[in-house]
């Protein structure tokens, strides 16, 4: 039990971790590039660019998929379960954090020389906000799961089927005619949200099914069938996706638009399923991984974090995109993304050590005041 619990953490640390190098990667060429290197018709741009849309998704859906996991939502009743607590806190956390990072100015207390633009920007909804949103409704849907007494992932199916039938309508509503810009920014992207939840939540209720799944059949991970079964699942998502654009000119037009507007969900749903089943394949065959790798995988938030400031900035550092942004060359943008990688890597080898040197730095003053 003790092998296949190692083999648990390898298996998800190991998503994580690629999910993270691929969103540092990705927005750091982005940042970078400059225009006249973003050519539509090169192949290494164009497979660049299709990966760029997989980042987002494969994110979301290892969070729902590590926090299912983590809730153990069949070992305790709701309000006994001590990751419920910690999951709404780590919601509003991640939703708080998301705020501070688009937070306009450095003068917290006098917000009277920030423009309608820099409060846009700040009322954007971004990943962080996405995903704590995500974790806050798979509370929700546990808490009505135990009091209907419903199998969890028909649930969460039920939910992911809701989302597919109305965000195509959501997206449609002015719904800046009935709520203020801060709710609105959760449900559609016209005010410049880059992820609202109709439909990105989609992906974070996905990671939560397959965690849940692997809460309920524990060791299921490191059998090969497991992996065989993921990349069965993604493969069919992709064929679906393909299959709508060969043959929805058979169906009424209603269908086939609607289709055509859940199309690229299901096609990089089915992408991300399938990058599971390589890491869990990886996990299963590798009797070692690195443990920087695994630690990556551990310390997403302060890496997303860290690097989002880098780039784009914060109201105290105004970032390196104010400076470079789209000024560099193909080769100049790969070493930057390289250097920023680096420098990631260094920060996960050395977070412990600068968080215990603090702490104890702490610690030392407080005695010694007293």
């Amino acid at each position: 039990m003790k092998h296949n619990q190692k083999k648990r953490i390898v298996f998800i640390d190991l998503m994580r971790a690629f999910a993270v190098i691929m969103m540092i990667q990705g927005h750091t060429t982005d940042t970078f590039l400059s225009d006249e290197y973003r050519n539509p018709e090169s192949l290494v741009y164009n497979v660049w660019l299709t990966m760029r849309g997989f980042t987002a998704p494969i994110f979301m859906f290892s969070s729902g998929l590590i926090f299912t996991y983590l809730l153990k939502p069949d070992k305790y009743d709701f309000f006994s379960n001590p990751r419920i607590i910690k999951g709404i806190k780590r919601g509003f956390t991640l939703i708080g954090i998301g705020y501070l990072l688009r937070f306009p100015t450095h003068r917290i207390f006098d917000l009277a020389s920030v423009n309608k633009q820099q409060w846009d920007g700040f009322l954007i909804v971004d990943a962080l906000h996405l995903i704590g949103a995500g974790l806050l409704s798979i509370i929700v849907i546990v808490y009505f799961t135990k009091l209907f007494k419903i199998h969890l992932n028909l649930s969460i199916g039920l939910s992911i089927l809701f989302l597919f039938i109305v965000s195509p309508y959501i997206a449609k509503v002015n719904w800046d005619n009935y709520l203020p810009q801060i709710v609105t920014g959760y449900l559609y992207s016209k005010n410049g949200s880059f992820f609202p939840i109709f439909p990105w939540i989609i992906y974070v209720l996905s990671g939560a099914m397959l965690g849940y799944f692997l809460s309920l059949n524990e060791g299921i991970y490191f059998k090969k069938r497991f992996s065989i079964l993921l990349f069965t699942i993604g493969s069919l998502l992709v064929g679906f996706y393909l299959a709508i654009y060969a043959f929805s000119y058979l169906l009424p037009q209603n269908v086939s638009d609607w289709l055509y507007a859940n199309s690229i969900i299901i096609a990089r749903l089915g992408y991300v399923i399938i990058a599971n089943s390589l890491m869990a394949f990886i996990a299963r065959n590798f009797n070692h991984i690195p443990k920087i790798i695994s630690d990556t995988g551990k310390k997403t938030l302060m890496l997303y974090v860290a690097h989002v400031i880098i780039l784009y900035g914060c109201a105290l550092f105004p970032g390196f995109n104010k400076f470079w942004g789209r000024t560099l060359t193909s080769y100049q943008t790969i070493a930057a993304a390289i250097l920023m990688l680096g420098l990631m890597l260094l920060l996960v080898l050395y977070s412990d050590r600068i968080s215990n040197y603090w702490r104890n730095k702490f610690k030392f003053n407080k005695v010694k005041a007293i």
